[in-house]
């Protein structure tokens, strides 16, 4: 007897895409599935293929939902640590707006650029000391002191610098009493 698959699963498998968007490699960076995130990589998935409704990166998923051992297995597969997303966000503004401290020391130990700035002009340490809004991680009003030490301690010019931190990630930080 024949078995007859439905279009849509059709369609999903033949796009290597799943239901959510998401690519197979960022369902494994997702979950922290660190076994599943090389055997991609070593069969020829792209660390840096963006997808899902965000169009993030598999390292951008990953670091979203602080699964440190995907952001490893990711950079070691040749993701861009430095690459801007669709939104203007690097990998280290996102985990420094997020306060993973660990992640931001990691991407800063490979190579990631603390002075690249997003289309606003906010860095990694602006969005540390301002926190960011969003609805899974929600860090405006928490003091990410670690996080800004992290990154001032990489790159101590990074509090001389004219405009770094912006005067509104100053007075945001200061109001939150960090």
């Amino acid at each position: 007897m024949r078995r007859f698959v439905p279009c849509a699963l059709v369609a999903l498998l033949a796009c290597n895409v799943g239901p959510h968007g998401f690519t197979p490699l960022i369902d494994a960076a997702r979950t922290g599935d660190v076994a599943s995130v090389r055997h991609l990589i070593a069969q020829g998935a792209d660390p840096n293929e963006a997808a899902g409704q965000n169009n993030w990166t598999p390292l951008l998923h990953a670091i979203h939902t602080h699964a440190t051992g995907s952001v490893v297995a990711l950079i070691d597969g040749g993701a861009d640590i430095n690459r801007l997303a669709g939104d203007g966000i690097t990998p280290l503004m996102m985990a420094a707006g997020y306060g993973y401290t660990d992640i931001v020391e990691l991407l800063l130990r490979r190579g990631a650029d603390p002075r690249i700035a997003d289309p606003h002009g906010a860095t990694a340490l602006d969005l540390a000391m301002t926190g960011v809004p969003d609805i899974d991680r929600f860090t405006l009003f928490d003091c990410q002191n670690d996080t800004v030490t992290a990154l001032l301690r990489a790159d101590p010019t990074l509090r001389n610098r004219a405009g770094v931190p912006t005067p509104a990630a100053r007075t945001w930080a200061r109001l939150k009493g960090c």
